[in-house]
């Protein structure tokens, strides 16, 4: 999340919004931003895993914990087509930041 709180400002500018979506109840969001000093974009919390199931990303392996979601980033156009997609795996356990907002940039130039 900080990750992308760095980067949110040149996000914005070029017309990208950033959200987090969490499978935790809004209450622990608000205790989380605050435990990195503030988030300059919403968190969504999914406590009935609705999202995460619809999209695709629901864990149902970690033993009790049943449905968290994989560490996923979509790039979602203005008409609400999945437009790139990221998921995490062991190779790949964190994004390119960069890389990220650069394709959200120039998908959000498109429209």
């Amino acid at each position: 999340m900080t990750e992308f709180r760095s980067r949110n400002d040149d996000a914005v500018a070029n017309g990208v919004g950033i959200y987090g979506i969490s499978v935790d109840s809004v209450f622990s969001h608000t205790a989380f931003a605050k435990e990195l000093g503030g988030l300059p974009f919403e968190l969504i919390g999914d406590f009935e895993r609705k999202m995460v199931t619809d999209y695709g990303v629901r864990r149902d392996d970690v033993a009790g914990y049943s449905g968290l979601a994989r560490r996923t980033i979509f790039i979602v156009d203005r008409e609400g087509v999945i437009r790139w997609t990221w998921v995490t795996s062991r190779e790949n356990p964190q994004p390119d930041y960069d890389a990220v907002v650069a394709e959200a940039k120039r998908i959000a130039g498109e429209g």
